[in-house]
């Protein structure tokens, strides 16, 4: 009887490890993100003034906590929102910054020496071409077109776009909207998937050696690179 028990016993914790194994292949299987992220549509346009409270920003698609592969130790709470309304691409970062790092505003290239948030947006996975555009927490922006791989054209500029940032009690928050009539012409199309990037500057000085790079996704590359097709996500207009 007690060499049955034994066998009993044997048998269970076999099956244990085995339910224990494959729990953790499916954990290591599981995608970070889902294959194409969905983008909320809302009928009402809302009042860009960095108040982040109107019920549409309750309603819109949401990405929290961008990560840092090259510093996993670094930990972010920045919250990204996006919703398309009739008229418009719509968009807020709230970010938790304490220690902001703001120069003062001379050209568009200012922009990129101090702390700031991303998105670009291209139609090809290839990045065949891609548009930028990088706002400070005072809302100032620096936009451009580029090439795979960091061919820029820094005198190309949206045509059309209002973006306010709004410095808080612990960071900063930058809210705006791109017409999407203009991001059609540039082959961004809501409905059959365009592919985006989200991203974040933080400095913790006035030079660039001190920059934490986050992102949405990992662009799964040893050095902070965010002009690369691995850096991008698949997107669409949720119907």
């Amino acid at each position: 009887m007690t060499k049955v028990n034994s066998l009993r016993k044997i048998r269970v914790i076999y099956f244990l490890i085995s339910l224990f194994i494959l729990f953790l292949m499916g954990q290591v299987c599981r995608p970070l993100h889902p294959d194409t992220f969905l983008i909320n549509h809302l009928t009402s346009e809302i009042h860009l003034d960095g108040n982040i409270g109107e019920m549409e920003w309750n309603n819109a698609t949401t990405i929290t906590s961008l990560q840092s592969p090259w510093m996993p130790a670094e930990q972010d709470s920045t919250i990204f929102r996006c919703f398309c309304s009739t008229k418009y691409f719509n968009f807020c970062f709230e970010v938790i910054d304490r220690s902001l790092i703001i120069l003062d505003y001379t050209d568009e290239m200012t922009i990129a020496e101090g702390d700031r948030v991303e998105l670009f947006f291209s139609s090809s996975s290839k990045l065949s071409p891609y548009y930028c555009i990088e706002m400070n927490p005072h809302g100032d922006i620096l936009d451009y077109k580029a090439e795979h791989y960091r061919k820029f054209d820094y005198f190309w500029n949206f045509s059309h776009h209002n973006v306010v940032g709004k410095i808080t009690s612990n960071g900063y928050i930058v809210e705006g909207c791109i017409p999407i009539p203009e991001l059609k012409t540039l082959g961004i199309d809501f409905k059959k998937g365009f592919y985006l990037g989200v991203f974040r500057a933080d400095f913790t000085e006035e030079n660039e050696n001190s920059v934490i790079w986050y992102s949405w996704i990992n662009p799964q590359v040893k050095e902070p690179d965010f002009h690369i097709p691995s850096a991008f996500g698949k997107c669409k207009l949720k119907i």
